[in-house]
């Protein structure tokens, strides 16, 4: 099983498919020590690469992998969880859409922009810009419905962008003694005020270190598009 995570991190970090992942392993001794594999061990092939995937995906097994590995970097002080950050970021789909391979992915727009795909929603620590809590779903579900799911229950403070800003939400967290950093958002005949947008501004500056992350997916990691044709696996 520690091959086969060891295997999946391979993959995400170089971009290489199942086949690639394969031939790389057989080639690169750097990967082989890495996995732990000796001269005399076999190498995952392909195929078991992509059972072992779907099996996570059916039992969860990345989530409670996640949670773990979050266990431990909250010992090493890696994740604080006075403050959280909250964001969301589109993936278009590996499938085109009228194909029939991703029943899973949905439309959504992007200002004029029409994205089938997914939707990666993140809860970061304020402190230490580290993820601490992932949903994954289709592209039309709302950034704010995954809000609460996405807190930790220790926050003092939460900052999220304007999509999330709800009075009733607000309440919620003042009730619970947690300061809301929720940039506030103007509405029709009622624009924001001078106070408002300075606020806005301020609070912003936090915010946006959320940013950084998917800026990492998709730069450093080169995904910018989903890989696999279920929410489960791609998740």
């Amino acid at each position: 099983m520690l091959v086969i995570v060891k295997c999946m991190l391979l993959q995400k970090l170089y971009g290489l498919s199942d086949p690639r992942l394969e031939e790389e392993i057989a080639d690169r001794r750097s990967f082989q020590l890495f996995l732990g594999l000796t001269s005399g061990d076999s190498i995952p092939d392909e195929t078991a690469i992509c059972r072992y995937r779907k099996l996570f995906a059916e039992l969860k097994i990345d989530t409670m992998i996640f949670e773990n590995f979050n266990k431990q970097l909250g010992r090493e002080g890696l994740i604080v969880g006075k403050g959280t950050i909250v964001d969301a970021t589109l993936k278009e789909a590996q499938a085109t859409p009228g194909s029939g391979r991703d029943t899973d992915a949905s439309f959504t727009k992007r200002g004029s922009r029409t994205i089938y795909g997914y939707k990666g929603h993140i809860g970061v620590d304020v402190k230490t810009n580290v993820i601490h809590s992932v949903q994954f779903t289709p592209a039309n579900v709302h950034d704010s419905e995954k809000f609460e799911e996405l807190l930790l229950s220790t926050e003092e403070v939460v900052y999220a962008d304007k999509g999330y800003a709800k009075k009733k939400r607000t309440e919620q967290l003042q009730k619970k003694g947690i300061r809301c950093g929720i940039l506030e958002k103007g509405y029709r005949n009622t624009p924001l005020t001078k106070a408002q947008k300075r606020r806005n501004k301020k609070l912003s500056a936090i915010r946006n270190r959320v940013k950084q992350p998917f800026a990492f997916f998709k730069q450093v990691l080169h995904y910018s598009r989903c890989r696999y044709y279920d929410l489960a696996r791609n998740r």
